[in-house]
């Protein structure tokens, strides 16, 4: 488990084995339905060395960029099997490495997987793909302990610093801990093709003692010697940490808390020759490659990353202190994009937020603009009111103002494909509004199906598109377009008189200003309310839908636009 020696499990909580979980001797929590195996990799034979293969095999040798020829896609000379055999390289292909002979690279997920040809059940597959690595849904969690914190500001008894680790719940080392297991934070990662893609990581925080100017950091033999003398604490030490007074030093009074716990071991380093000891903090991220999971165990319902719980959004916890309140700075994150935050939550421990959108992702069902909201609810609740107090008036006067019955004829006013147009476009509206609704908050309408959510406005969207287009060429063929057209000469004239009438005459029973004629069907308001709608909010709805709608299929077309962040406000708000 997590000991020195296995450097991939105490910084990641990796485990590259075939076993079952539930037939492992760890004391897993769940362990009985914990069925599947540590990594489906190892338990389809795949060995380390297929992936992580010596970079002189002449089966997957490949040329380092920076020395083949321009012209050279592939080389097929290469060393014979008799010389490798003879003398093979002990340098072995690595995902993370500063060698520049391991620049081939070695094999990754899609160095072996078609992910488009077993991904058609995901929405917006190509969207997805581009946004999060595969890692990011066959890795949904770690089942053994990993490093959190790595404090090197006190010592142990044994000369060693105090370290937390996550994923477990009791002492380490412990038959009877409990293994929990932990999710790992997902980070921007740059990929060999230099696209961005969320990836799973472990954050690892250290804290340490550094001295003079430049910073350097304080040997270990400096703070042994501080902390000591001989094999037992140095007295200073035990008066300053030693809060029960008995004679020992305990995890938890190894912790930096107080001013004057820190100055005592100030002291004590200025006395063993350090210039001016002062805490830094780093955070290290380690990727996480391997523990793949597959079927039920990944990560597959839309609302872990679409709602309000994003997965995309949790916090990691790095430290359960921060010794001397020292915010520590990531370090090693070179091809990552670190784009959240540090913070320290109500219980005094550091906590790493992320924030995907500062990286330009945007999270339907998660992301929301505030001002969008408040709008669109404010303007929904003053067309409730103005319905309400306007139609309560009518009422009152009704009862006020006997009805007088009036000379009528029947006239076929609207033509069969105008209602029908007109009642396709309603009920597409309403199911947009109520499908926008759910994609918009899925936690508040759980009950419907998100992805099927999504699909049905995509195609409603489409059905609303041709509707449009068609009506459009209806209506100008056909010289209907007139009665949308507000006549400039006397308009105004003739909209102060429909507004008084709604105002005022309408309340009166006084005769409508304007006869309604098959050549005639609106009156000025309605004109213009319909100039508005076909010329401004219709188009607008068409157009950054269409864009929400083809982000995967032309991704720079809506990147140049301001990209989701932008449109999907946009769209929100037009509706």
């Amino acid at each position: 488990g997590a000991q020195p020696e296995q450097w991939s499990t105490q910084t990641t909580g990796q485990i590259f084995s075939p076993q079952r979980m539930f037939e492992s001797g760890v004391n897993l929590s769940g362990k009985k339905d914990l069925s599947r195996p540590w990594d489906v990799h190892a338990e389809r034979l795949v060995a380390c060395v297929d992936c992580h293969y010596s970079i002189n095999n002449p089966v997957y040798y490949q040329e380092s960029a920076t020395t083949r020829p321009a012209h050279l896609k592939f080389d097929s000379r290469r060393m014979a099997i008799k010389e490798y055999l003879y003398r093979p390289s002990h340098q072995f292909a690595k995902g993370e490495t500063v060698q520049e002979t391991g620049s081939a690279g070695m094999r990754r997920c899609e160095s072996c997987h078609n992910s488009s040809a077993t991904h058609d059940w995901l929405p917006y597959k190509e969207r997805h793909l581009d946004a999060i690595s595969c890692e990011s849904c066959h890795i949904p969690k770690l089942f053994a302990p990993a490093g959190r914190a790595y404090d090197w500001t006190v010592l142990t008894s044994s000369g060693k610093p105090r370290i937390e680790y996550r994923g477990i719940d009791g002492q380490p080392g412990s038959v009877n801990t409990l293994i929990t297991g932990y999710e790992p934070v997902l980070l921007p990662r740059r990929d060999v093709d230099d696209n961005l893609r969320l990836s799973p990581h472990n954050l690892i925080t250290f804290w340490y003692w550094v001295q003079g100017d430049p910073e350097r950091p304080v040997r270990l033999d400096d703070l042994k010697t501080a902390f000591f003398s001989g094999d037992k604490y140095h007295p200073e030490i035990l008066s300053a940490l030693d809060e029960n007074r008995d004679g020992n030093l305990g995890e938890a009074e190894l912790v930096l808390n107080t001013p004057q716990k820190i100055a005592a071991i100030q002291n004590r380093l200025t006395a063993a020759g350090v210039e001016n000891p002062r805490i830094r903090g780093d955070v290290e991220p380690f990727g996480i490659h391997h523990n793949v999971a597959n079927f039920e165990w990944v990560t597959r319902e839309c609302t872990a990353c679409h709602s309000s719980e994003s997965r995309l959004y949790q916090p990691m916890l790095l430290s359960a202190h921060s010794p001397d309140g020292v915010t520590p700075q990531f370090v090693n994150a070179t091809n990552l994009a670190i784009g959240g935050k540090i913070l320290n939550d109500t219980n005094g421990q550091l906590i790493y937020r992320p924030q995907p959108r500062n990286g330009g992702l945007f999270v339907l069902g998660h992301d929301v603009v505030s001002w969008s909201n408040y709008a669109g609810m404010i303007a929904f609740m003053l067309v409730l009111l103005g319905i309400a107090v306007h139609g309560g008036s009518r009422v009152i006067a009704a009862k006020r103002h006997p009805n007088h019955v009036a000379a009528t004829k029947k006239v076929y006013i609207y033509h069969a494909y105008e209602r029908f147009w007109h009642w396709l476009q309603a009920i597409a509206i309403i199911v947009l509004i109520l499908t926008g609704l759910v994609i918009h908050s899925p936690d508040t309408y759980h009950l419907f199906d998100f992805a099927l959510v999504v699909q049905v406005h995509n195609i409603v969207g489409f059905i609303l598109l041709a509707n449009a287009f068609l009506a459009a060429f209806y209506h100008i063929a056909g010289g209907e377009i007139r009665q949308y057209l507000p006549e400039p000469r006397g308009f105004f004239s003739q909209a102060i008189a429909q507004t008084y009438y709604y105002m005022y005459g309408i309340f009166k029973n006084a005769p409508h200003p304007f006869e309604k004629t098959e050549r005639n069907k609106l009156n000025p308001l309605q004109r213009i309310t319909y100039l508005i709608i076909l010329n401004i909010l219709l188009p607008l709805q068409i157009v950054s839908g269409i864009l929400i709608w083809g982000a995967q299929r032309w991704p720079e077309i809506s990147a140049s636009l301001g990209g989701l962040g932008f449109l999907v406000p946009l769209h929100s708000f037009a509706a």
